[in-house]
C-alpha cells in the first residue's frame, strides 16, 4: 500500500487512527532496512525516534542490510566503485509520515493529508536547518502533545506549505548546500582521485 489508505471527504481521524499510523510506521522502521529512516535525517529521522526509541541509533552504522540491492540507494563516486546503502521507498516515506489519499470530488487526482510534513514541505518549511534545533524540537514536542491530546489532526499538503516558521532560514540552508558541494566538489573530492 503507498500510504495509510484513502479515505472519504469528510474523513475525520481518531485518536485510534494515530495508533494505526504508529503501528504501520513501526512495522517498516523495524525491517532491516528500516535504518535508512534513522540516516534520513530531519523529521523522518525524529519520528523513527519517536516511534522505536533512541537506542535505535546504534542501528544506523550497523550498515547497510543483507537486503541491501532490494532497497538500495547507489552512491557513485567520480572514481572508484559503487557504493549501496539500505533506503525507504517514496511510499514507506509516505507512511512514516502518516499520509492518506483523500477522496475529493471537486480533484482529479487524490488531496493528500498527513499527521507529519513530508520530506518536500518539511525542507520548505523553514525548520529544516540541516540539523534538529531546539526550536525543531519544540515545535515537534507541541505537535505530538496536540495529536495525543486530540486536538490535533492530519493537514492536507497545501496546509503543510504554508507553514513558514523561519523565512531566512531556507535561503540560509541554500547557501550552506551550495557552498558545501563545491567544497568537496573542490577540496575533498580531488584528495581521492
Amino acid at each position: 500500500m503507498d500510504c495509510l489508505g484513502w479515505r472519504l471527504q469528510g474523513f475525520r481521524p481518531t485518536e485510534w487512527d494515530y495508533r494505526v499510523y504508529e503501528e504501520r510506521a513501526y512495522e517498516i522502521l523495524v525491517s532491516p532496512h528500516g535504518r535508512a529512516a534513522i540516516l534520513h535525517g530531519g523529521l523522518i529521522w525524529r519520528l523513527a525516534l519517536e516511534i522505536l526509541g533512541s537506542d535505535t541509533l546504534e542501528r544506523a552504522v550497523q550498515g547497510p542490510s543483507e537486503g541491501v540491492f532490494q532497497y538500495a540507494q547507489a552512491v557513485k563516486p567520480r572514481h572508484g566503485p559503487t557504493y549501496y546503502d539500505d533506503a525507504l521507498t517514496p511510499e514507506e516515506i509516505d507512511i512514516i509520515c502518516g499520509t492518506y489519499k483523500i477522496a475529493d470530488s471537486g480533484h482529479k487526482d487524490p488531496v493528500y493529508w498527513s499527521w507529519w510534513p513530508r520530506p518536500a514541505q518539511w525542507k520548505s518549511s523553514g525548520l529544516n536547518m540541516g540539523y534538529w534545533t531546539e526550536f525543531d524540537e519544540g515545535w515537534f514536542q507541541e505537535r505530538l502533545a496536540s495529536i495525543r491530546g486530540g486536538s490535533g489532526t492530519p493537514l492536507t499538503s497545501s496546509l503543510w506549505k504554508s507553514l513558514k516558521f523561519h523565512k531566512g532560514a531556507i535561503k540560509l540552508r541554500y547557501a550552506v548546500d551550495k557552498e558545501s558541494a563545491q567544497f568537496l566538489s573542490d577540496v575533498v573530492l580531488p584528495n581521492f582521485a
